[in-house]
């Protein structure tokens, strides 16, 4: 099919538009000159978990600038993807070596998307066999192509029908999460035995008998002397010494024997972490790898088989079910899009007549957008002779307001008015400060500017701001490099977004860390992301190792307002000259 004809469709369908700091860990990657592809895990049928209520309704439209669009009937030919991440080409080529891009001034292909395990795309069905892909090149509708080994067109194959359910796009997060409880959790490539599980997580094994104390007199002990080999005093003090099991020594090893034999994850830590690395936590056999207290997992339904229950993730793997705590304390915080409507919050019947805010989130203005970051905040009132204030009624944590842009100092501290009439301590909340924009910025661009010190985020439109909120960025210790995550200062792009993508990494002051699936990642310098985060609340203070922490609803709301766009049904996108991403500016 010629690429008018492309076009033609494209319009006709409305298909057209769409750590270290966080580093990133995908799964089940294709590489860069893919020879034979794995195969993935085996699977039981597909079925959605029991997911938690999504965010109300009021909450998703205060975090989306317009209603979603409406949806599009396409009733043509899909291609389904075979693996966790199915690579969408430019071109119907690999991407070429480093050493062969040096030499040669045509770059080849590149990678501008994937498509996840069991996702559809419209396709044109006529396949292109090539030496690189024998199985023959797939030209997807919205742009691109597929290698047909690692997509199918029987929409029936196993590895599309038995894949993980989709991620919800409608809802705050795309998928369920999990809490791992416990050290050592396994995750395993297939349902394991029993006689697998007893020999895989010990904890399940029957403890051991007590064993009888062995008697014994002063005469037999004294008849050894002195002079006998170093061991043989240990040896006997172990047979007249009552060992028995324990949370620290399950199998009865002794004290002296645990450290040297028992695995890492049935130590006794103390309260710490275990000194371990992601490289020493993968497994072997039925194992895929084992998991550290306080790892996160993507949830894709429940099961029951074998007699136990599991929960099967959202890579295909299978964990036990009673070492996965759901979790559903997601953040329902969200920011506010500059519309000229009043923050959620101040909104009802009574509400106080408003006081104008020009130029409001402008750089250099002083009307700006506050957030109430302090738990015991309250509305405070200022004296008509600005020599006094007084405390009045509380007003709750991540309260959005409109600042006026008149502030007074009183005995120490700062207070802004609020366009209620009201003032907000500057101890008790973040207040946006964003820098100027760039010099080269076309008209109407879009920019997102990132301020350290105030812990804010303003989303621009060329020199109009139209959303703000509060984020999280990297936690700095100028006194430890080892705990230093500051988040760097400097102006790049977008280069890449994931609907979710496994986040991990190796900190030497904090043990590794694992968190699968983190929601709406936006990479922009690196390992550095503009990225949705479910597993805290702090926003307005810094927490990360360096990436730029948002509350769900932000970080769906930016999602779907940079660049580049997201094809329907993709899960990932690469910016391109062409299609450049949204500029993203980082100071203090």
């Amino acid at each position: 099919m010629s690429r008018p004809l492309v076009a033609a469709l494209l319009a006709t369908t409305g298909l057209a538009g769409g750590i270290a700091a966080c580093s990133e860990s995908k799964s089940e990657p294709v590489p860069s000159h893919p020879t034979t592809a794995a195969a993935p895990p085996s699977s039981a049928a597909a079925s959605h978990p029991k997911v938690e209520p999504k965010a109300d309704a009021g909450a998703l439209r205060a975090a989306l600038p317009t209603a979603p669009p409406e949806p599009v009937t396409y009733d043509g030919p899909l291609i389904g993807a075979l693996y966790g991440q199915t690579p969408i080409m430019s071109d119907m080529e690999w991407p070429k070596k480093e050493e062969d891009k040096k030499k040669d001034k045509d770059k080849g292909a590149v990678r501008i998307g994937y498509i996840r395990q069991g996702q559809k795309v419209p396709v044109l069905p006529e396949p292109h066999p090539k030496s690189n892909c024998k199985e023959g090149w797939y030209e997807l509708v919205q742009g691109g192509f597929v290698c047909g080994r690692y997509a199918s067109l029987d929409l029936n194959h196993p590895k599309i029908k038995l894949a993980p359910h989709p991620p919800d796009l409608e809802a705050a997060l795309p998928y369920q999460y999990g809490y791992n409880v416990a050290n050592g959790t396994p995750l395993y490539r297939t349902l394991p035995s029993r006689e697998e599980r007893v020999k895989l997580e010990p904890w399940l094994a029957p403890k051991p008998k007590r064993p009888k104390p062995v008697e014994t007199d002063d005469e037999t002990t004294a008849s050894y002397g002195d002079d006998l080999d170093a061991g043989v005093p240990l040896l006997l003090a172990k047979a007249t010494t009552t060992i028995t099991a324990s949370t620290t020594d399950p199998f009865g090893l002794g004290a002296d024997e645990v450290e040297n034999t028992t695995p890492w994850y049935l130590r006794q830590y103390d309260g710490g972490k275990p000194t371990v690395t992601l490289d020493e936590l993968k497994g072997e056999g039925p194992v895929a790898r084992r998991m550290v207290k306080g790892f996160f997992v993507g949830l894709d339904k429940e099961m029951s088989e074998k007699g136990s229950k599991w929960w099967r993730t959202t890579n295909s793997l299978i964990a036990p079910f009673e070492r996965i705590l759901v979790h559903n304390t997601a953040s329902k915080f969200h920011g506010v899009w500059l519309d000229g409507s009043a923050p959620e919050s101040a909104e009802g019947p009574g509400a106080a007549a408003r006081k104008p805010t020009p130029d409001l989130c402008k750089p250099g203005s002083k009307a700006q957008v506050g957030v109430i970051t302090f738990y015991k905040a309250k509305k405070y009132v200022v004296s008509v002779s600005r020599k006094s204030v007084t405390g009045g009624d509380a007003v709750a944590r991540h309260t959005v307001v409109k600042l006026t842009g008149d502030s007074v100092s009183i005995n120490g501290g700062t207070y802004d008015e609020t366009d209620e009439g009201w003032w907000m301590k500057a101890s008790e909340g973040a207040k946006t400060n964003p820098g100027n924009p760039p010099k080269d910025l076309a008209a109407g661009e879009k920019w997102i500017d990132v301020d350290l010190k105030s812990q804010t985020l303003v989303a621009f439109e060329g020199d109009k701001p139209v959303f703000a909120t509060v984020v999280s960025t990297g936690k700095e210790d100028k006194t430890d490099k080892e705990k230093n995550h500051k988040t760097p200062t400097g102006t790049w792009r977008i280069r890449e977004k994931h609907i979710a993508a496994t986040m991990d990494g190796d900190v030497a002051s904090d043990g590794p860390y694992s968190i699968e699936d983190v929601p709406w990642i936006m990479y922009f310098n690196g390992s550095y992301a503009l990225h949705g985060a479910f597993w805290h609340n702090n926003f307005g203070r810094t927490r990360s190792h360096g990436c730029v922490n948002l509350a769900p609803l932000d970080a769906r709301a930016l999602f779907g307002w940079t660049e580049p766009r997201m094809p329907d049904s993709w899960h990932g996108v690469w910016s391109t000259p062409e299609k450049p991403g949204t500029r993203v500016v980082v100071h203090e």
